[in-house]
């Protein structure tokens, strides 16, 4: 019976206090990652590319539209290839540049929408396009002819 004892008395704890500091650092760290993902503290570190359209131009013999593409995000994107204008009541699909690179940063870069075939414009004629981006997003235009 006295070894029994004996080994019972040389075990030791953590004091009570210092339990305390642990489980409240524990429910702090918790508390801050919970919070973290609810209200999207850990999403703004994410990269996007936010695309508008800007300065456009057409010219009113061919149809073609040049049209600035300002980048105000945090990661680049490119365009895909793919273009569309619509005016005079047609849409028309049309090419730009594949894999033109538009800077994140707001940099600008000009871009031609190429129709197949050259569509007249009658002068003052409202256009409306837009470009497609390769991920998948579209930056929408308007200008007039």
């Amino acid at each position: 019976m006295q070894i029994f004892s004996t080994l019972t008395r040389k075990r030791k704890a953590i004091s009570p206090v210092l339990a305390t500091v642990i489980l409240i650092a524990i429910t702090l760290i918790a508390a801050i990652a919970i919070a973290g993902f609810v209200f999207g503290l850990f999403g703004t570190f994410t990269k996007t590319a936010t695309v508008v359209g800007s300065t456009v131009s057409c010219n009113d013999t061919t149809g073609f539209c040049t049209v600035d593409l300002i980048n105000s995000g945090n990661a680049n994107t490119a365009t895909s290839g793919g273009c569309t204008e619509s005016f005079g009541g047609a849409t028309y699909q049309g090419t730009v540049t594949a894999g033109t690179i538009v800077p994140a940063g707001g940099g600008g870069v000009p871009l031609t929408c190429t129709l197949p075939h050259s569509e007249a414009l009658v002068g003052g004629e409202s256009v409306t396009g837009s470009v497609t981006l390769t991920n998948g997003g579209l930056v929408l235009f308007s200008g007039s002819g």
